[in-house]
């Protein structure tokens, strides 16, 4: 009998990024030996490759939402945001325009 392989869930972009925060934590109190340490990298990497699949995505789909009367004209928009926490500056125009 054939054993299936089970492709694991990816968690989602809140989840991974927690988990990534944490890690970060870990290694820069500095408390890990070197093996410990490479394991938590290993598994920080992972993290942020699927935090960065994730917002690939994201974009991806607020392109489409944006796309203009003609299917291949995208209308770009610059984005603010602000540089010590990441947030939007002025989501109100943003917001506007997927409606």
């Amino acid at each position: 009998m054939e054993k299936q392989k089970k492709t694991p869930v990816k968690p989602s972009f809140e989840k991974a990024l927690s988990e990534l925060e944490k890690i970060a934590i870990r290694l820069e109190d500095g408390e890990l030996g070197l093996d410990d340490s490479i394991k938590e990298f290993e598994k920080g990497i992972k993290l942020a490759r699927i935090c960065h699949e994730k917002l690939e995505e994201a974009e991806r789909k607020i392109e489409i939402l944006q796309k203009g009367d003609s299917p291949n004209e995208v209308k770009n928009k610059k984005v603010a945001v602000k540089p010590n926490t990441g947030e939007i500056e002025d989501d109100e125009e943003l917001q506007g325009s997927l409606l």
